[in-house]
């Protein structure tokens, strides 16, 4: 795929339709839509789609939920109520909110999970059903749904109720099924969320607030649908009594890593969870780690990770607005364009990180050199081995002009990532798929565009191989590369900062560690 630069040639043509993505029908829905596009991105994320109940022809389509993300393997589903706090007691007034906010609104989920498994072609856009949905919905035996109760509506009132605080639901695991909205029962407590289909798969439920700080902090698909399976897992686990609120228990895991370099709910610090039992997360976790010197670098080194989201976007802006242009010889598909971008979009904020500074760095180095390239690969033995990235910088120069202009720098460049992809993949087995990204360097004064290729591991015979190493030295790349491994911590240490160990006990830390990763 490839963008055409500004300034340069003739204005970008309109290719083909632009995808029309609702906005959201509600204020509430379009601020869902707001947090969606900022933590899945444009492309992944669609608020109110709808479904078409005859067998043919355009119709009157029914809303299937409130918001879709699909991002393969992932599937999330959202549904969102806003329902006015009733003047009644407590009691009455938390029963009757919580039936019609929370528990219609899993009902509204479990319905869409099933359209979307039995008519997975009857998916669109907009209410007519004339525009169908754009992407390709995961094989059936590698989804992940993930399902999302939104209940607007009872905030004040729980603040009221505990007298402060943010008014987020108290995480109680012990609240099963219908005994939320039953006064009486075990274990019952207004403005409370446990297990609200004990017996089924997992139902996430937030209130606009904890909402917002839990996609705002997790901001990438994969950071987001990790936290989720783990809080359901952890929830489910019997290990959690309390949790004060969504943000004390998002505090919780977010200074804790596995030994697999991962956040989770770990035990506290020393301790097995056979020695602790349950565990109760009281109040003023999140208001200790939003404080704490550490997070504030967190968030500050964070900020270069957002070029990887922009880059990102300048690919998936032209996927949707339809002016994605290819180059001859080749046919546009935005399935197959989706796959090198889906892959970007997997990537967590830490790695982000580490990519943008990677890229940022490319583009200075390119301004001074005719051709640069850099990898961005994991060793063998880490968990993201499977998938690497590289990113070149080729610069447009004079004498191209009359040697086919821009078209043929083009071609060029796009046989150069090609070229690249393929030395890679034959150099790094453990690779199942590279992606690689072509740029000019700035400054040049002639506007700019992007490419990016998908390549996949394959059976490589002999004759591949040598015609590999022909084009590497015909195009004089791949000779010597130097290896240099990146070193960062996803909280950076800072000059006083609290004693209390922020990441976990030594062990934890080790973890980390192993989430370093190789730039070449």
């Amino acid at each position: 795929m490839v963008d055409k630069p500004t300034n340069i040639g003739d204005f970008l043509e309109q290719l083909r339709p632009p995808i029309i993505r609702s906005e959201g029908a509600t204020a509430s829905e379009r601020y869902l839509a707001k947090l969606a596009d900022r933590t899945f991105l444009n492309l992944w994320s669609y608020p109110n789609p709808y479904r078409s109940q005859k067998l043919a022809g355009a119709g009157d389509g029914k809303e299937i939920c409130d918001l879709l993300v699909v991002c393969d393997p992932h599937i999330l589903i959202f549904s969102e109520k806003n329902i006015t706090w009733t003047n009644k007691s407590v009691d009455v007034a938390w029963s009757r909110w919580c039936r019609r906010a929370v528990f219609d609104a899993a009902a509204q989920l479990k319905g869409a999970e099933r359209w979307l498994s039995e008519f997975p072609d009857r998916i669109f856009l907009d209410k007519l059903c004339e525009v169908p949905f754009p992407l390709a919905l995961p094989a059936p035996e590698r989804r992940r749904v993930h399902r999302i109760v939104v209940a607007r509506g009872a905030k004040e009132a729980g603040r009221k109720f505990f007298d402060g605080g943010l008014g987020t639901f108290v995480v109680l695991p012990s609240l099963k099924g219908n005994y939320h909205t039953t006064p009486g029962t075990a274990n019952f407590m207004p403005f409370a969320i446990g297990d609200i289909e004990p017996a089924g798969d997992f139902v996430h439920v937030f209130d606009d607030v904890s909402l917002d700080i839990v996609m705002s902090e997790l901001d990438t698909i994969t950071d987001l649908t990790e936290y989720l399976d783990k809080r359901a897992a952890f929830i489910r686990s019997g290990r959690l009594a309390s949790a004060h609120g969504e943000e004390d228990l998002l505090a919780y895991y977010a200074i804790r890593i596995n030994d697999h370099g991962d956040h989770d709910f770990t035990p506290p610090e020393s301790r097995t969870w056979e020695e602790v039992g349950s565990l109760a997360i009281e109040h003023g976790n999140w208001t200790r780690y939003v404080t704490d010197p550490r997070y504030k670098a967190k968030k500050l080194a964070d900020e270069t990770s957002y070029a990887w989201d922009r880059l990102i976007e300048s690919f998936t802006g032209h996927l949707l607005g339809g002016t994605s242009i290819v180059l001859e010889g080749h046919t546009y598909s935005l399935t197959n364009s989706e796959i090198a971008v889906r892959h970007m979009a997997l990537q967590k904020r830490f790695l982000r990180r580490s990519h943008s500074q990677a890229i940022l760095s490319a583009l200075e180095i390119g301004r001074s050199t005719d051709v640069f390239f850099r990898a961005m690969l994991s060793p063998a033995a880490s968990k993201q081995h499977e998938t690497g990235f590289f990113f070149m910088t080729l610069k447009y120069l004079k004498w191209m002009d009359d040697r086919g202009g821009y078209e043929r720098y083009r071609q060029m460049r796009t046989f150069y990532i090609q070229t690249y992809a393929q030395a890679l993949l034959m150099k790094h087995p453990h690779l199942r798929q590279v992606i690689g990204i072509a740029m000019e360097p700035p400054g040049q004064g002639r506007g700019s565009s992007e490419d990016i290729i998908f390549a996949e591991q394959t059976d490589w015979t002999e004759e591949d191989r040598d015609q590999s190493r022909e084009d590497c030295a015909n195009l004089n790349i791949m000779g010597q590369m130097k290896e240099t491994p990146y070193h960062g911590e996803e909280f950076p240490e800072v000059a006083f900062a609290r004693p209390r160990p922020l990441k976990g006990n030594r062990k934890q830390r080790r973890a980390m560690a192993a989430r370093n990763r190789r730039r070449k």
